[in-house]
């Protein structure tokens, strides 16, 4: 954002052939710039919230809270992320065929 208002302050016909910066003469370059500035993000903004909401109307944009407690790694891509198992849990499709299981057998 600053480089696009040094570009509107230090602007000079002579090199980009369109218009002077304050600097120059031309103090309405600035406010040019300083427009871009503040209606670029906005934009960006709206446009990426309608289209997600249209997204979301034909598929979820999120994960359950299934999916995300068995891990990403193994839901979307079949594998774990962790080859050494340490902080992974093991996951098999015969597993999830069967159901819960306890994992340990308290005494």
């Amino acid at each position: 954002m600053v480089g696009i208002l040094f570009i509107g302050f230090f602007a000079e016909a002579a090199w980009n052939g369109v218009a002077d910066g304050p600097l120059y003469g031309n103090a309405a370059q600035l406010g040019h710039q300083a427009l871009a500035v503040l209606v670029t993000p906005a934009y960006a903004f709206a446009m990426t919230f309608l289209l997600l909401r249209l997204i979301g109307l034909f598929t979820p944009l999120r994960a359950s809270a299934h999916q995300e407690a068995i891990g990403m790694d193994v839901t979307q891509h079949g594998e774990e992320a962790y080859v050494t198992g340490e902080g992974a849990i093991l996951i098999t499709l015969e597993a999830a065929l069967e159901g819960e299981r306890p994992l340990a057998d308290p005494v």
